[in-house]
This record gives structure tokens, sequence and C-alpha cells, in this order.
């Protein structure tokens, strides 16, 4: 399908703000549920979803393709179908973990090609939700210092008639977030479940 008539059959043309500064911009949303699919101007790039024809129920990352009758999952870095007999093993980019020890150690894992200090950083991070749901990462502080003006910052740089450091702030502060426990390795026995699949496959290359 060609890239316009594609876009044509599942979005409609709507105008936002995308960084808050007043300035909008043309873009294509869904009809489906109104999510984001491309700027105007940039409709090549998703010619891979024209391509598979991903028409149904379409997301910002999840859809479905009549033509393969497959759910696809995806977003900038990969995209994959799924259908009833596929697979989820851990290792894949859908793999959740089902217990919330294997969340963590998935967790830590994920930095040990930084280093072990790292990985054991992170793992310190993650607390057990109280109903064993999946987990809570309250992430290690990350305190940069910080200037109130310009003036400060010429006397800082500068280093004239600046008696202290900059105050250093923390960034992250009392941020936190969950991540709640999928089901390990599994087949899809039904298109629900090639749908599910597609939706953690999204969220796992996100």
């Amino acid at each position: 399908m060609k890239v316009q008539d594609y876009l044509n059959k599942v979005a409609y043309i709507d105008t936002i703000d995308i960084i808050g500064n007043g300035e909008m911009s043309e873009v294509y949303k869904s009809n489906f549920d109104d999510s984001y699919i491309t700027h105007v101007g940039m409709e090549d790039n998703i010619k891979y979803l024209a391509d598979r024809e991903i028409t149904d129920e379409l997301t910002h990352g999840v859809g479905f393709s009549p033509k393969d009758n497959k759910w696809y999952g995806w977003s900038h870095r990969a995209i994959y179908g799924f259908e009833v007999g596929s697979e989820c093993e851990k290792g894949h980019c859908h793999y959740v973990p089902k217990t919330p020890e294997d969340l963590i150690d998935d967790h830590a894992a994920f930095y040990a090609d930084i280093s072990e200090e790292c990985a054991e950083l992170k793992r310190a991070e993650c607390q057990i939700l109280p109903d064993r749901s999946g987990i809570r990462i309250l992430p290690h502080p990350v305190k940069i210092p910080v200037v109130n003006d310009l003036m400060e910052l010429d006397s800082y740089l500068d280093r004239e008639g600046f008696g202290k450091q900059p105050e250093e702030i923390d960034i992250v502060g009392d941020d936190f977030y969950e991540i709640k426990c999928g089901r390990g390795e599994w087949i899809a026995k039904t298109m629900a479940d090639a749908k599910q699949m597609a939706i953690d496959f999204n969220k796992g290359v996100s």
C-alpha cells in the first residue's frame, strides 16, 4: 500500500504544540485513538507500517494487519509481528519476568555491560511491591550543581567573587516508577495473546 493511501485510511491531520513554546506543528493522528503517527512532511518514516498494511486498531506502537493476520509491535528501533503460536522466551524483547525477583534480576542485568558495580547499584534501587505484583524502582540520586541566574553563573565561571560552590540539586528527587510482572515464557494461544505480545514488544523496544 502506498504511504499516502495508507495515511488517508488510518489517520487525520491535526496540529500540536510539541515542545510547549506555542509553535504548532502539523501531524498525523490515528483515527482509532488519536495517538501520534508521524509529522506532516515525514510520511516516508512510516513506510514500514504501510508495507505491512497495519490498519486496524492502530495506536502509537501497536496495530493489527489483516493482510498478515498479525498483531505488530514497534518503535523507531524495531518492528515484529505476532500470531497464534508465537513464542516468548527469556532474552526476547517482549519477555517480561513473572516474579518480582526475576524482574529485579532483569533490571540489574540490563546494566551489567556497564559494570558489575552499576548493576548492583540498579539492583539496590528495586523494591518488591507488597502484593508481589511487581517492583518499585527508586532511582539513585543524581546530583548536579545548579545556579540561580546568569550573574551567579558568570561569577562561578570567572572564579571571582564567588565564595562557595553552587548548590547541588537531586534532579531525580522523589521520582519512582513501577514495573508489573508479566507471564515469563509463554506461547500465544489466541489473537488476544498475540496482541499482548505486540504490546509487550512495543514497551521492550521503546
